[in-house]
């Protein structure tokens, strides 16, 4: 076993068909893409995943943060301009080439300038932000600026897809999947997305897949999963000399197994892909409304 909580991988069945197609058939038309993430336009991982979509024939515009955003999750920027424009309520965003522009934001920001800016004509047929090394999966998915990018698209009606590859922390040094296979996994998907929907959306509306590629060499197959609770990295805050008030974030790994049991964390545990869908509703289910509401009575502000 390469980590300590495989065992309590979800026996669910793998969704074998969404591996079906490769490359854009002749009958269909290249999707238009927004491509983006969080660590920043240059990011090599970018560069993978634009490749493998414009290789099977698609229409990809990088609109990307300037810079490494990782961990913003669902940011925007808030600082609305009340009076004249200033440094202080502006953003930048700049076209370094005809389909790429840097936006010096959150990947949130980036999402929503292209779509207001740079597909002014009309949105895109799809978002996909990507390719991230790291699995955002379980609760570091709350806080992902990966898959906060296909929020931003989801709130707006678009289909998003976000695409992470596990990194294990239990070997060292911690290995790292392979972003080339995660991104032609994303395009296929793409494909087989297109040729379910009946010439319609490629995922109902305001849902976005949360996509994460194991780091085995052999990929078991594909598991449409629950965001898990348990979390592969959290900050960790200890003391230092650096001043009175100061304490250093260091990184705390963890590898207990994943309450859920149809998790995305335990897909990856047993060598599948995990597929997540998201709606971007935290909302607690019916129960738990139930009680709060009985709990609340007649409470009264």
């Amino acid at each position: 076993m390469r980590r300590s909580f495989r065992w309590w991988a979800a026996s669910t069945a793998a969704v074998a068909g969404i591996l079906a197609t490769a490359a854009v058939s002749p009958a269909q038309e290249p999707l238009d893409i927004l491509l983006t993430n969080d660590d920043g336009h240059a990011a090599p991982t970018l560069a993978v995943l634009k490749q493998a979509l414009t290789a099977a024939g698609h229409r990809v515009t990088v609109v990307a943060p300037c810079d490494d955003q990782s961990g913003s999750g669902t940011e925007l920027s808030s600082n609305y301009t009340t009076g004249e424009p200033a440094p202080e309520n502006t953003i930048a965003a700049k076209r370094l080439a005809p389909d790429v522009w840097a936006v010096c934001g959150s990947p949130g920001d980036a999402v929503l300038f292209g779509i207001q800016n740079v597909f002014a004509a009309g949105p895109p047929d799809v978002v996909v932000s990507g390719v991230n090394p790291g699995q955002n999966s379980g609760a570091v998915a709350n806080h992902s600026g990966t898959v906060g990018a296909t929020i931003a698209g989801g709130e707006l009606g678009i289909p998003a897809i976000a695409v992470s590859v596990e990194i294990d922390v239990s070997t060292d040094p911690p290995q790292i999947g392979s972003a080339p296979a995660a991104a032609e996994y994303a395009t296929r998907l793409l494909d087989r997305l297109r040729s379910t929907s009946n010439g319609g959306p490629l995922l109902p509306r305001h849902i976005a897949l949360n996509i994460n590629y194991p780091v085995a060499s052999e990929v078991e197959g594909t598991r449409v999963t629950s965001t898990g609770r348990a979390a592969f990295v959290r900050p960790q805050y200890e003391r230092t000399d650096l001043c009175p008030d100061c304490y250093v974030i260091r990184p705390a790994f963890g590898t207990s197994p994943d309450p859920v049991r149809d998790s995305d964390n335990n897909a990856l545990a047993a060598d599948y892909v995990s597929v997540t869908p998201l709606d971007g509703d935290w909302t607690a289910d019916e129960r738990v409304r139930s009680s709060i509401r009985q709990r609340l009575g007649a409470l009264r502000p």
